[in-house]
């Protein structure tokens, strides 16, 4: 998975010893932050768009 001497190696170390869980849980919490962070950046675009379009509709009248 991640190669010995390998930068982020380094990193998923440093927190298993740091937060002192096993690397599995490491990998667990990134993957939950990562969803949150990918469904906040949806959500700003799905918005975003919304926006958009109702500005680009024609008015009627």
């Amino acid at each position: 998975m991640l190669d010995p001497g390998e930068y982020v190696r380094t990193l998923y170390e440093e927190l298993v010893r740091d937060m002192n869980v096993s690397g599995a849980e490491v990998l667990r919490e990134a993957i939950r932050e990562l969803h949150k962070r990918e469904t906040r950046r949806k959500a700003r675009e799905a918005a975003k768009n919304a926006a958009n379009t109702h500005q680009e509709l024609p008015q009627a009248g």
